[in-house]
């Protein structure tokens, strides 16, 4: 069951968010500051409680600080705060909630048509708790992909930072634990069209040997992952998700800005991957500040792929979403915006003004 509608209130920049989404590939735009990263978290943070109720509430927490408390709230004066996932945008009925309320709320009050767990570690946060509200038998399985290169630290970080309390926040060290596990013998049927076009830019294949990840090349080199190039590194890490079954079809991949620090003449291949990703039923959701690799997906998408753009804005101190299915359509983009002022410099440059 794919996801269809992502709410948050009083979240970070968020006052009452609410966005319909497709159920194939999703691109978030927008300048710094507009939440794109913060609404990445907070869904993988929901998903990941759908599949794990024991990590409790505040995982939401550890998404954006491993140790020590986050004030969430983007208005202090009410402190409650919803991230919230639906089958439906116009449906009353929740698939997950991560609430947080005063204490002195009755938890019984709140959205009694939904099928409910108290978190057993149940975390104050600031005069507030942490509750989770879960519909029965709805499990998301996400993957988390940052920004960040976390690979070239997969020797022991995820133990040692839960150990020494090492200020990393959950999607950097749960890529790690998600990529070490063990890969398979063989191709899985989503990975057969995928991987040839990734080994072709790493030109070789992914090996995790003795706790770090190594390219081994065609040519028979061993490149460990501490000195590939960074753009390698994150076409490495979509390499070994997908021959461990870490994505798999109807599963949710959630990536972080795919293009950074990415060779700008792999961006197509990229895009090509993805869209493969979702015709095989996975959902993608996605932020980027890359106007070639934004209008990469309306140039390479077929008539049948389920796809759709979101530009986040402020508007009086509140996010804003537009969302159209066409990249260049949008009217608050940011990207084009920057991409246009560059063509009319260039122009009077041309023009000698």
């Amino acid at each position: 069951m794919p996801i269809k509608c992502i709410g948050l209130k009083n979240f970070t920049v968020f006052e009452d968010f609410r966005l319909e989404v497709s159920s194939g590939i999703n691109v978030f735009v927008g300048e710094n500051g507009t939440g794109k990263t913060h609404l990445l978290k907070a869904l993988y943070a929901a998903c990941e409680i759908t599949k794990d109720k024991s990590l409790g509430a505040n995982f939401l927490e550890k998404c954006f600080k491993n140790h020590g408390s986050v004030d969430f709230f983007k208005n202090d004066k009410n402190r409650e705060l919803d991230v919230y996932l639906k089958a439906d945008c116009n449906n009353k009925e929740y698939i997950a909630v991560i609430l947080t309320v005063p204490i002195v709320r009755n938890i019984k009050n709140v959205r009694s048509n939904v099928a409910s767990v108290l978190s057993s570690d149940k975390t104050e946060l600031k005069g507030g708790s942490y509750h989770i509200h879960l519909q029965e038998n709805v499990i998301f399985d996400a993957t988390f992909i940052p920004c960040k290169d976390m690979l070239t630290h997969s020797d022991g970080l995820p133990a040692m930072a839960d150990k020494y309390k090492v200020p990393f926040d959950k999607t950097l060290t749960n890529i790690i634990s998600t990529a070490t596990n063990w890969t398979l013998n063989d191709p899985p049927d989503i990975a057969i069209r995928i991987l040839p076009v990734l080994e072709k830019m790493l030109d070789g294949k992914i090996i995790f040997d003795h706790g770090e990840f190594i390219v081994q090349k065609k040519d028979g080199r061993m490149i460990n992952f501490a000195v590939e190039a960074e753009g390698f590194k994150k076409v490495g890490l979509l390499w070994q998700l997908l021959m461990n079954g870490s994505i798999s079809e109807d599963s949710i991949l959630i990536w972080d800005e795919p293009e950074a620090n990415l060779n700008p003449k792999f961006l197509p291949y990229i895009v090509e991957c993805l869209l493969e990703l979702s015709r095989h039923g996975v959902q993608i959701f996605l932020s980027t500040h890359n106007y070639i690799f934004a209008k990469y997906f309306n140039v390479r998408a077929k008539d049948s792929d389920s796809l759709m753009f979101h530009a986040l804005y402020l508007e009086n101190g509140n996010v804003q979403v537009e969302s159209n299915k066409i990249f260049s359509s949008l009217k608050n983009n940011a990207i084009m915006q920057t991409f246009d002022q560059l063509l009319e410099e260039v122009y009077n440059l041309d023009m000698g003004d």
